[in-house]
């Protein structure tokens, strides 16, 4: 009984003729095999989004992480069309690595960059990060952001008035960095607190704009100077500053000019911590030789180069009168003054008399009639100079001819040999530290989220 129990529990083997044929468990090479026929070890096959963001990272990355002036307005024509696109998260990153990449190229491209409304993209990253860092949601990547944005806004050749134009863009998501920063302890915000208080004490430094003034009668005063400053910053024949400027449509402008309201802005604030309500008449003295010197048909140079970044606006108030003149009429002043000069010079001069007596017999026609010539006059000094050049040219015309140092006759003499046990190492032979972190911070963006 026992016996055909244990023949009832074995794995019949069937042969074919009646259908039925034995499982068996496949081998581990079986197994691999069919994964790889079903192409579970292909390489994902790549999104076109993907590509399309590797190629964006990748012209950035190429450059140095830099953006040029010839291709700015292609680069915000993607982030604003072709980006968005791509996903929320992607985009994230590619602003940030936009504005970190500004924050890095050249000064003519960042004035551009301002010019086509930048400061609101830079307001718009700011915002979202730090709403994400109040949210705790993915505080790594929203840190990431907050410096990039905080690099460019360093970078920007922007004071504290042209900032207050945009502070609803701006001014309210630093402010809410700032209290976040400060509430905070951990190594993120102190991170982050290193740049925003830098910022701050870069504003603090400089005065109130026309705007936050509280009296009246200043804050009237002060927005009439700002007026009088863009108009001669936009030249005669130019539209009224007061209208509102748009960004210019189509190619930009060589060289890329910053809106004239920010510009005046920022000399105006400057006149005004010169000056200050105790010197009001010197202040606005000078804000109308500003606006004279600017909006003389001649000086389309010197508006360029201040509405270019070029001429700093403290360089601006720093200059006279005549350092403000065009070219042209500082050569005819110096012409004048020099004139002036030479006339002003009362020289004593002293008469050729011929008796054997006066130094300056030699000069006296001893032929000419005394008694019906005039007196013969000489100038001592200009004698004297004339004497002293013609000793010169005849020293220098008795010295020798040398032969000239061409290439082709000149020895160079070889190279000492470097001692290497003498050579001192630097202490610290590493890359510049801030670059590195502006490049870590490029890289994260630069990967996908």
């Amino acid at each position: 009984m026992g016996d055909e129990s244990r023949v009832e529990k074995r794995p019949r083997e069937v042969d074919g003729s009646d259908g039925e044929e034995l499982k068996r468990t496949k081998t581990h090479e079986e197994e691999f095999d069919e994964l790889f026929e079903d192409g579970y070890f292909d390489e994902p096959v790549e999104t076109p989004e993907e590509s399309a963001r590797k190629e964006f990272v990748s012209g950035l990355s190429e450059n140095g992480f830099r953006v040029t002036e010839e291709e700015l307005l292609d680069l915000l024509s993607a982030l604003k069309d072709k980006v968005p696109s791509w996903g929320v998260a992607v985009e994230r990153r590619c602003l940030g690595l936009f504005l970190g990449c500004i924050a890095r190229s050249t000064r003519s491209c960042r004035i551009a960059f301002v010019a086509q409304d930048g400061l609101k993209l830079i307001g718009q990253v700011l915002k979202e990060a730090v709403e994400r860092l109040e949210a705790n949601e993915n505080r790594e990547e929203a840190g990431m952001l907050v410096l990039a944005c905080l690099a460019c806004l360093k970078a920007l050749p922007l004071g504290r008035a042209s900032l207050w134009e945009h502070r609803q863009s701006i001014g309210k998501p630093f402010d809410g960095l700032h209290k976040w920063c400060a509430s905070q302890k951990s190594a993120l915000a102190a991170e982050l607190r290193a740049p925003t208080l830098e910022l701050c004490a870069r504003w603090r430094r400089q005065p109130k704009p026309a705007a936050q003034e509280q009296s009246p009668e200043d804050k009237a005063m002060r927005r009439r100077v700002v007026d009088l400053i863009s108009q001669g910053l936009s030249g005669l024949g130019a539209p009224s500053p007061t209208s509102p400027q748009k960004s210019p449509v189509g190619p930009l402008p060589s060289p890329a000019q910053l809106p004239n309201n920010l510009v005046a802005a920022e000399v105006e604030n400057l006149l005004w911590g010169r000056y200050g309500r105790a010197k009001a008449h010197e202040y606005r003295h000078h804000a109308r030789m500003l606006r004279t010197n600017l909006s003389n048909a001649g000086n389309a140079e010197l508006r360029a180069r201040v509405l270019s970044g070029e001429l700093k606006p403290e360089e601006l108030v720093s200059m006279d009168s005549n350092a403000l003149a065009p070219e042209d009429m500082r050569k005819r002043r110096q012409e004048a003054q020099e004139k002036a000069m030479k006339e002003s010079i009362v020289e004593e001069l002293v008469p050729l008399r011929g008796d054997g007596v006066s130094d300056n017999d030699h000069f006296f026609d001893r032929g000419a009639d005394q008694n019906t010539a005039p007196a013969v006059w000489v100038s001592p000094s200009k004698e004297k100079n004339r004497e002293e050049k013609e000793k010169k040219e005849q020293e220098a015309a008795a010295l020798p001819m040398l032969p000239p140092p061409t290439p082709f006759t000149m020895t160079v003499p070889a190279p000492a040999p470097v001692d290497v046990s003498t050579i001192e190492i630097m202490p610290t032979p590493g890359p510049d530290d801030d670059d590195e972190d502006e490049l870590s911070v490029l890289r994260f963006l630069s990967a996908a989220p």
